[in-house]
Parts: C-alpha cells; sequence; structure tokens
C-alpha cells in the first residue's frame, strides 16, 4: 500500500513538473516570437538579441525549468527553442527561409564564373570525388538539374556518408518541391553533424509537407 501511494505522489509529481515545463516552454516560445516579430530586416544577431531580451525576462522562470528538467543544458534548451519556432512562429520560419535563400543566391553567384570545362579537365586530371563533386554543383547552379542529380546520386552511392553530396542533393530536391526526400537527406546530415541548421531545414520541409 505504501509503494502504491510513493509511485503514485512521485507520478503526480511528475506530471506536475512536466505541465510547468510545457507552461514556460511555451510562454518563452511566445515571447520570443514577439520579441522577432516586433523587428525588421532583422539577421542571426537579432536572434541573439532577442534570446538575451527573454532570457533576462524570464531568468527565474528559466532557473526553475532547468531545475526540473536537469537534463537539459541551455544549448539544448536553445536548439529544442528553434525547433518550436520554426512550426509556431512565421517570423522565425520567414527568416530561415531567407537566410536558406541568401545561401543559395551566394551559391550560385560563386559558380557563376567557373567554367564547366576547366572543372571537367580538373577532374580528368585527379579523379577526386571532391572534383566531380564539383562538377555536379556546377549544373546545380546552373539549373541543370537532372545532370546535378544524377551526378549527386552516383556520389553517394560511391560514398554513402558524404554529407556534402546529400546536403546538396537535399537543397536540390527542396527547389524541385520534393520536400519529403529533401527531409530525409538533412536528417541524414543532421545525424552525422549535429548541426542544428539541417534539423530547422528538415523541420521546415516536413512543415511544408503536412
Amino acid at each position: 500500500m505504501k509503494k502504491k501511494l510513493l509511485f503514485g505522489i512521485l507520478f503526480s509529481v511528475s506530471i506536475s513538473f512536466h505541465i510547468k515545463a510545457q507552461d514556460f516552454l511555451q510562454k518563452f516560445e511566445k515571447e520570443f516570437c514577439t520579441c522577432l516579430s516586433g523587428k525588421t530586416n532583422y539577421t542571426d544577431e537579432t536572434f541573439k538579441t532577442c534570446s538575451y531580451e527573454v532570457m533576462s525576462k524570464l531568468q527565474k522562470d528559466f532557473e526553475n525549468f532547468h531545475n526540473s528538467t536537469a537534463n537539459k543544458n541551455r544549448n539544448d534548451f536553445m536548439k529544442d527553442l528553434m525547433i518550436r519556432l520554426i512550426n509556431n512562429c512565421d517570423p522565425f520560419y520567414i527568416h530561415m527561409a531567407d537566410l536558406k535563400k541568401t545561401g543559395m543566391d551566394k551559391f550560385r553567384n560563386d559558380y557563376k564564373e567557373i567554367s564547366i570545362d576547366s572543372l571537367k579537365n580538373k577532374f580528368t586530371e585527379t579523379k577526386l570525388l571532391a572534383d566531380y563533386w564539383e562538377i555536379a554543383n556546377w549544373y546545380f547552379a546552373h539549373n541543370e538539374n537532372e545532370q546535378a542529380e544524377r551526378m549527386y546520386k552516383e556520389i553517394l552511392k560511391n560514398e554513402p556518408d558524404q554529407v556534402e553530396a546529400a546536403y546538396m542533393l537535399g537543397a536540390l530536391y527542396d527547389e524541385l518541391g520534393k520536400y519529403k526526400e529533401a527531409k530525409v537527406l538533412y536528417d541524414k546530415v543532421y545525424e552525422s553533424t549535429g548541426n542544428i541548421q539541417y534539423r530547422l531545414y528538415s523541420e521546415m520541409d516536413l512543415k511544408k509537407v503536412k
């Protein structure tokens, strides 16, 4: 009887902590989204600014949350927050989409002045997979998508753990509207690198297919 009673108390405490933790996460998420919504033309620095402002405002609540979920450090908390913001905060989603587009624009610009013949000649000399990847990138940058897709797949067939090719193929599928396929590749890259950027791209694609 005492064991049952103790179990019931512990279970109730656990549920209480979970509810309080969820309340805090929702509160923090709302405050953070409100902060982002009040900014215009913001960058990653804006994210840091809002992080500081909201963390300072809710410092006591955050400490209580941290104490009730001892396995959560600040980095894990911020990663979880960014995932929640992707799904629940339009300004953050738009910000991430803009950053991704800026990155792709830069990628295309980097290959604008490079000739495909020079890349092919280099690969003929070296036979290196990295130089073959550069040719695939050139095709992608110049919207020759079938060629790029074929080459990225060939690279991954020979080296399944080649994260650069996996990411670029995911980015290509994104532009082609193949969001499910892109998500699978972003998840693979995230598992290999632990870089939250790829998890966010995966969440963005998941949101598109819902």
